[in-house]
């Protein structure tokens, strides 16, 4: 239940260059309701985002439509991105890799021209059984250029979204660490001589969006969910405040990196509005974090960047990696929940390590014999490793440790019962009560419920989907 900001970008590009664009959310509509809307719209173009494993379901949905309906199907997203091989998938005519704001307008004027859309930079394309990989477009240096991202198309494809309190926005994109586990260095070698990578939009731009969005929606906090919200050209920082204290006025929600944060920085936000963050810790044991996620902060920096933020009053919300490629995964997973208790942060959210295609955290996990064969990855990374760790009482302890962790680092009396409770074979008792967990801080804590009555039912419904999710 998440805004996808990618999509919407795309779509308010196509809507200005002329285009009728309608977007479903196929989980929603299932496969009669998408046969229904194809039937009625008949689109020369079906797009389809999707992050690695969300992929599998739309390649089954896009083969089945088809089978009934005549278009050019594209893949875009994440994992088109880094694993174009997708064009090769039965019923895929197209895939689109990294900023699709200029390059698909372009491929859908060549659609539309009937012109040759298989050469459209940025797309790797077959045609009669033969596959063509063109070159990228530059990066969008002037982000101000781009109309702000539809939100009627997700709000009308998702009524629920609509009526959530704190939406999303983005101030800058690209981010100029390398973490193993991140994408990021891929994109990186991607782009290579397109343009920077790291780019801001101006303040100005962004709280008139802000504004926009207020004056139509549901707006009760705002969540900006730049990779590192504080790495900001000078200046900026201090003029959004100002701007957001005096234009919007709402609480702030946004993500930092613990060796940004100061006294200063977080002084200047919280006059703002600023209320919760969410703060990568990743790992406790810095060894692994510097060898292996290759993340250079130490667990002083995140100690003391803690530290600060909660003497501000600032909520802050923890992101760690359990199940790493080492010999000793539940142990360093420990040290990581130690490193939390000493953190006392509001919520401790932990995700299990999915070493996504093409990482340096995939390599690493394949040279070392974690990781071997194809991988059939998941739709959710929220539940299981997909790592070898030749123990399966390993695998439980890691599986059993990510549900109970934010609970544990909440109510510190239970670490002394860790070993035995994530022992035991209780996955139907601890999924669900960890998105529970999990629910209850977001939404009584974090961004609260603007209308309990409307809301409630749909977070319900949503807990029971994830649930039953694999």
């Amino acid at each position: 239940m998440h805004e996808r900001m990618g999509v919407m970008a795309l779509g308010a590009s196509l809507a200005q260059a002329g285009f009728t664009v309608r977007l479903a959310v196929a989980a929603r509509r299932r496969l009669s309701g998408m046969r229904e809307l194809v039937s009625t719209l008949r689109p020369a173009v079906i797009g389809y985002s999707a992050m690695t494993g969300e992929h599998i379901r739309l390649l089954t949905l896009n083969a089945a439509l088809k089978a009934d309906f005549d278009f050019i199907s594209v893949f875009g997203g994440p994992h088109a991105t880094f694993f174009p091989k997708l064009v090769e998938e039965p019923g895929v005519d197209a895939v689109c890799r990294g900023e699709g704001d200029l390059a698909f307008v372009e491929f859908c004027r060549r659609v539309a021209d009937q012109s040759d859309w298989g050469i459209t930079p940025n797309f790797v394309t077959r045609r009669n059984g033969r596959i063509a990989e063109n070159a990228l477009m530059p990066l969008v240096a002037d982000l101000d250029s781009l109309p702000f991202p539809d939100r009627s198309l997700m709000y009308d494809a998702d009524p629920e979204l609509r009526q959530e309190g704190h939406k999303v926005f983005f101030a800058t994109r690209g981010c100029p660490y390398n973490c193993s586990y991140c994408f990021n260095r891929c994109y990186g070698l991607l782009y290579r001589g397109k343009g920077t990578m790291v780019r801001h939009r101006s303040a100005e731009s962004l709280i008139e969006e802000i504004e926009a969005v207020k004056a139509k929606y549901s707006l009760g906090v705002v969540w900006i969910d730049d990779d590192v919200f504080l790495l900001k050209p000078r200046g900026w920082l201090a003029q959004f405040a100002e701007l957001y204290r005096s234009r919007v006025g709402l609480p702030l929600s946004c993500n930092v990196r613990a060796d940004l944060v100061t006294a200063e920085s977080v002084r200047l936000l919280r006059g703002a509005g600023l209320n919760s963050v969410w703060m990568g810790v990743e790992c406790g044991n810095e060894g692994v974090a510097r060898r292996i996620l290759q993340r250079d902060l130490s667990n002083e920096q995140i100690v003391t960047a803690a530290r600060i933020l909660r003497e501000a009053g600032i909520m802050v919300v923890t992101q760690n990696l359990l199940g790493l490629p080492v010999e000793n995964p539940y142990e360093v997973d420990k040290e990581t929940l130690d490193l939390n208790l000493q953190l006392r942060p509001t919520f401790a959210w932990s995700s299990i390590l999915y070493p996504y295609p093409g990482t340096a955290i995939e390599a690493y996990a394949r040279e070392h014999g974690f990781l071997r064969g194809e991988v059939r990855f998941l739709e959710t990374n929220k539940r299981n490793s997909l790592l070898d760790f030749r123990s399966h009482t390993t695998k439980r302890r890691i599986e059993n440790l990510h549900k109970l962790f934010g609970l544990i680092a909440r109510f510190p009396w239970l670490r002394g019962f860790c070993d035995r409770l994530c022992g035991l074979p209780a996955d139907r008792l601890y999924t669900p009560l960890f998105y529970l967990w999990y629910g209850y801080i977001v939404k009584a804590k974090l961004y609260p419920f603007r209308s309990p009555a409307r809301e409630i039912r749909s977070y319900v419904a949503l807990w029971w989907r994830f649930i039953r999710k694999r």
